[in-house]
């Protein structure tokens, strides 16, 4: 780390054995116990919030609730809230995806900066802030780790096929022709 000159501070880990092992080295650490200025048993790691008794990571989204209730909907607006989520694991990817899709439409739209936004894209932000608004703060679900791999899984599937996927939705064949010179084809 110091060779790419990221120097290491302040060292934390659940596991008491190897907490003592990095304070005999000299590593400084900070107590398992103790709160790291985000309340009880809870430090920072990766800019998420971890439990380190429960060993489980938490995702406060109080500043972001606060923000989105304070401001007039727009592209502006928008952008800039989606810009305030930070998550570097993408454990709540399903939600930034739901949250970043209208931006194409307002872009194929040529909605403005400061313009206000259709009534249906509106609706579907709030329903989304709503669902938002429920989780506030609270530990990640193995449920919700694997919603989150399944929609990104999904949505790699639609972009690295979308060719095909666009032409079976329009009932169109496609055909390919092997090496050996065999056409197979699929029809919708």
């Amino acid at each position: 780390m110091k060779e790419a000159g990221m120097v290491m501070r302040k060292w934390i880990s659940n596991d008491t054995t190897l907490m003592s092992q990095w304070a005999a080295k000299g590593f400084d650490t900070y107590p398992v116990d103790t709160s790291v200025s985000l309340g009880s048993n809870k430090t920072k790691v990766l800019g998420l919030a971890w439990q380190t008794l429960d060993d489980c990571l938490t995702l406060d989204t109080k500043g972001l609730l606060e923000f989105i209730s304070t401001n007039k909907i727009t592209k502006r607006f928008l952008l800039q809230a989606i810009g305030k989520i930070f998550d570097p694991l993408g454990l709540i990817s399903p939600f930034t995806i739901r949250m970043k899709c209208p931006i194409q439409e307002l872009w194929k739209n040529k909605i403005t900066w400061d313009e206000d936004l259709p009534p249906k894209i509106v609706e579907r932000f709030m329903f989304n802030s709503k669902n938002l608004r429920n989780k506030k703060e609270g530990q990640v679900t193995s449920e919700e780790i694997m919603e989150a791999k399944y929609l990104l899984l999904k949505q790699e599937q639609l972009r690295s096929f979308h060719t095909e996927t666009t032409a079976m939705r329009n009932g169109d064949v496609i055909c390919h022709k092997t090496p050996s010179g065999i056409v197979t084809g699929l029809s919708t």
